[in-house]
């Protein structure tokens, strides 16, 4: 077996061993050994050497120092002296060194002195009830065993097991005579002594005094206890002594007490209580000499019972209160306070008890009598704000959260309530621990603690909360939703999500100034954290909400410019200048339609911008700098649409500009536009204005081309600008051309005005000429065809085309009849004569007149009136 195992005293099996058996088959099998008996905090350590038994320690020392005085070594006197020297808590090897040293007594002394001390030390171990025993081979180092070893001290343990239950035996028969140790012995000194009387007896006689306490007779008795209980039996047996009365007793203790011996007062009112006395006086003498022992929980129990029993209610609350303090069963001490001061009508101090016994219960578990006592204590007046949330502790510790929220509520609108704004937030934060979805419970203990100026914990306790929301909460209590989102968001502008939230949410309210107003928050914190291309997507949600302020805009443009976004930039700088135009400002539009051009000078429709603004100002200048350039840029880029909406402008404030008015015709041959040839001839019209002709026939033969056929319109512009600027040759085969055409097509009057500007331009064609007369002839005009018939003649006759001249003629007089010029131009014609019309017809003329006269002479001036021609031109 190995050392010893305090463990090993918690088998079962060491608590069943019979311990006189075990000594017994110790000894008959010779064992070597070190058993350890416990009882209660005391241990005992028997040594075993071949089984007999050579050390017994553990013993107190004081138990050796009597042993030398019970073997009659020593003297009182000499123990008392050399204990003095070793002081109290002398150790019992130290002792027998002492003796041996100074001679006191010699080692059989002391042997003889170790056989009484093993003989009442092993008595007592014999007699202990319930013990726990281990047996080693092997011990702890032991001095007083050591020494017991070399001084040679070897019994027999048979021999001294007998004897112990022998004594065992004896003392049970003896038993109904042994006094209590605490009992007061009077010796009745009407009996006379008997002369048989044993020795031991006369030896307690000897030493008597009165008021005798048994165990102060034990402790300062020159004989072992063994032989002292039996001898003190025996005077009791035979009536020399008797133990006193209770009231005795109780005299005796008053006196104790008085003088100061309070262990023996403790231990005499002790005893008259087990006899039954039982006053209230007695158990206050017993609840204070317990204190002072420090026997608390007996201190608390006599003061306790005092407590009930006093009638005086002041000296009552004194003990119970003692009795509370002192002891571990505080219950009834507080019941019995609590009946006290309902009695008195003390409210404060009945609620502290209630509120005591409810801490006590429910530390007990008791949970239903605590919730009663806290209930009570609230009738009483308690503090409403502390009673509150024990019973919402109650509550949920019987799992019941619904009546502790219900209780940590009302606990929390008390404390606000009061003032009491700290305790506020922890009931809160409790009822948040219970229901941490709900909104309002949340947002009135941030509110709280941004009162207190912690502003951390509240945006913690908002931002827990809603981390519980789901996404059916979230639809359903939308309203309380907001009120925490918009105290997060004020106490954490930093925090986009918050101001996220709350954007969409105003926005299905429709509510767009509070949800343009929370993106202007996201806004600024993300322009603060420098995240640009966040900020421009939020900037683009205040526009699409309708915030086309120019400011946001102008921002949103600035954004786009520093993510190297160009198009997005200029068109955000082109929207914040058409806000800044709506409201009629002007100059801000300006400003900043040049301030996106300096940022994307490539964006187009800044320029146009430009040029409206300016156009608007009336700034003329500014304007057809803008138009110009906006144009040369949309040229330059392609894109002509644009180009041509630009230049159209720009033509109209310059409406004698060449230049444009060609980019413009360019731009619109380029895009197939169907107006196309109305910007052809504008250029042409405008470079004849301008005299710049060879201009206008480049731009009025593309004209041509553009049309195609038939073109009448065109060609005949055509036609008239070869015969403005002097090309005759161009102009006779331009025109013939389109005369033949417009004969082809039947346009008579067109060919009619056609030639009249040919025949203008070339007035000695007689073939253009004949050609004009044969059309007028043809559109049933014979006044313009004789006229351009007899032209013709005289240009057919200046030519020598005398054939086709009388052709012409044949013509002429087929179209007029009756006309005697025609004759006469005949026979000039035939005659070689000039034709000459103005000649002819003056002639005709005078000739009239002539035959008029005659006729007027002759008489015959009636008839002749009658019958004189009319010549035609």
């Amino acid at each position: 077996m190995g050392l010893m195992n305090s463990s090993r005293f918690d088998r079962p099996a060491a608590n069943l061993i019979d311990l006189p058996n075990l000594v017994q088959n110790i000894t008959s099998q010779r064992r070597d050994g070190v058993m350890t008996v416990r009882m209660g905090k005391e241990d005992r350590f028997l040594r075993f050497v071949a089984g007999n038994l050579v050390a017994l320690s553990g013993v107190p020392a004081s138990t050796f120092a009597k042993a030398l005085v019970w073997a009659e070594v020593m003297t009182p006197e000499q123990l008392s002296a050399c204990l003095a020297t070793l002081g109290k808590n002398f150790r019992p090897e130290h002792l027998a060194q002492t003796v041996l040293s100074r001679n006191l007594a010699q080692k059989d002394g002391l042997l003889d002195a170790l056989d009484c001390y093993v003989e009442e030390a092993f008595s007592e171990v014999i007699g202990w009830t319930t013990v726990k025993v281990n047996f080693t081979t092997e011990g702890p180092s032991d001095p007083w065993a050591e020494l017991q070893v070399s001084l040679g001290m070897s019994i027999n343990t048979g021999s001294l097991l007998l004897e112990s239950l022998r004594r065992q035996d004896e003392l049970k028969q003896i038993a109904q005579f042994v006094p209590d140790p605490w009992d007061v012995l009077v010796l009745d000194a009407t009996r006379e002594v008997p002369g048989d009387l044993p020795t031991d007896a006369v030896r307690i006689l000897q030493g008597w005094r009165e008021g005798m306490i048994a165990v102060s007779l034990f402790e300062r008795s020159l004989l072992a206890p063994f032989r002292a209980t039996t001898a003190l039996a025996h005077l009791r047996r035979i009536g020399l002594v008797r133990p006193a009365s209770s009231t005795e007793l109780v005299v005796h203790a008053d006196a104790a007490h008085a003088h100061g011996r309070h262990r023996e007062a403790y231990g005499l009112y002790r005893r008259a209580l087990a006899l039954g006395v039982d006053s209230a006086r007695i158990h206050l003498h017993l609840g204070e000499l317990a204190e002072r022992f420090g026997e608390n929980e007996a201190a608390a129990e006599s003061y306790l019972t005092a407590g009930v029993q006093l009638t005086d209610t002041s000296s009552a609350v004194i003990a119970l209160r003692n009795a509370l303090r002192l002891g571990s069963n505080r219950e009834a001490p507080l019941t019995h306070l609590l009946a006290i001061y309902i009695q008195l009508d003390a409210k404060e101090e009945a609620v502290s008890v209630l509120m005591d016994l409810a801490a006590l219960f429910e530390e007990r578990g008791d949970l239903d009598q605590a919730a009663k006592a806290v209930r009570q204590a609230q009738e009483l007046g308690v503090d409403p704000v502390g009673s509150s949330m024990i019973l919402a502790r109650l509550a949920a510790a019987e799992g019941d959260p619904e009546q502790a929220a219900l209780q940590l509520e009302l606990a929390a609108h008390a404390a606000q309530y009061a003032g009491r704004n700290e305790d506020a937030v922890n009931a809160w934060r409790q009822l948040l621990g219970i229901v941490p979805q709900r909104c309002e419970y949340a947002r009135e203990c941030a509110e709280l603690l941004a009162g207190l100026g912690r502003e951390g914990e509240a945006i913690d306790i908002l931002r827990a909360n809603l981390k519980h929301q789901d996404a059916a909460a979230t639809a359903a209590h939308e309203d309380a939703l907001v009120a925490v989102y918009e105290m997060l968001a004020r106490l954490d502008p930093a925090d986009t999500s918050a101001h996220d939230w709350l954007a969409k949410a105003y926005e299905r309210r429709r509510d767009r100034e509070g949800a343009t107003q929370q993106l202007r928050h996201i806004a600024a914190a993300q322009e603060r954290s420098g995240n640009f291309g966040a900020l421009a997507s939020t900037l683009e949600r205040i526009v699409e909400l309708g915030g086309n302020h120019s400011d946001v805009l102008t921002q949103l443009a600035k954004v786009r410019t520093k993510l190297g976004q160009d198009t997005a930039a200029g068109e955000a700088w082109v929207a914040a200048a058409d806000a800044a135009i709506i409201l009629g400002a002007l100059k801000d539009a300006r400003a900043l339609v040049a301030a996106g051009i300096d940022a994307a000078p490539a964006y187009l429709p800044l320029r146009v911008r430009q040029a409206q603004v300016a156009s608007r100002e009336g700034d003329q200048t500014a304007a057809m700098a803008a138009f110009r350039a906006g144009a040369d840029l949309a040229l330059g880029s392609g894109q002509l649409d644009t180009a041509r909406s630009l230049l159209i402008q720009l033509r109209r404030l310059r409406p004698d500009d060449l230049v444009v008015r060609i980019q413009l015709a360019e731009v619109t041959e380029q895009l197939k536009d169907p107006e196309a040839e109305r910007f052809l001839r504008d250029v042409m019209r405008c470079a004849v204005r301008g005299n710049n002709q060879g201009m206008a026939l480049q731009y009025a033969r593309r004209r041509v081309a553009l049309v195609g056929q038939p073109g009448f319109e065109a060609r005949a512009e055509l036609v008239e600008l070869l015969r403005r600027s002097g090309d005759h040759a161009g102009e006779m085969a331009k025109g013939s051309e389109l005369l033949e055409q417009l004969l082809e097509h039947a346009e008579f009057e067109k060919a009619i005005e056609l030639l009249q500007r040919m025949v203008a331009s070339n007035p000695r064609n007689a073939d253009l000429v004949l050609q004009l007369a044969d059309l007028y002839a043809a559109v049933d005009d014979p006044r313009q065809a004789g006229r351009y018939f007899r032209h013709a003649v005289c240009l057919l006759q200046v030519e020598n085309r005398l054939p086709e001249a009388q052709k012409a003629l044949d013509q002429l007089t087929d179209l007029i009849q009756g006309d005697e010029t025609i004759p006469l131009a005949r026979a000039a014609l035939e005659k070689a004569h000039v034709v000459d019309w103005e000649a002819i017809r003056a002639s005709l003329s005078q000739d009239q007149r002539r035959r008029l006269a005659d006729e007027i002479g002759s008489g015959r001036a009636g008839s002749a009136s009658q019958v004189v021609p009319v010549v035609k031109e």
